[in-house]
């Protein structure tokens, strides 16, 4: 097995142009919630991270422990934990 280091990045030390790769990648997913229309019908509305503030973006990648390279590219999902 081949074994290859990456630097890790949070959202936070990014670059503006990595972080905006950040938000692209995050905007494939929005959040969707349930609200009514004038009418009392139930609809499904998304909100997508370029359309949030750059704090709210912070804590979603804080609270999901997402981690990037520095480009903007996720490297989270390559991350493994050494057992003690």
């Amino acid at each position: 097995m081949k074994q290859i280091k990456v630097n890790a990045y949070k959202y936070s030390e990014l670059k503006q142009d990595a972080k905006h790769e950040v938000i692209c990648w995050l905007d494939q997913n929005p959040i969707d919630y349930e609200t009514e229309d004038e009418q009392g019908n139930n609809i499904i509305e998304y909100e997508y991270f370029s359309d949030m503030e750059d704090i709210d973006i912070l804590e979603h990648c804080e609270a999901n422990e997402y981690l990037f390279d520095k480009y903007g590219n996720r490297v989270h999902h390559l991350e493994v934990k050494e057992s003690e």
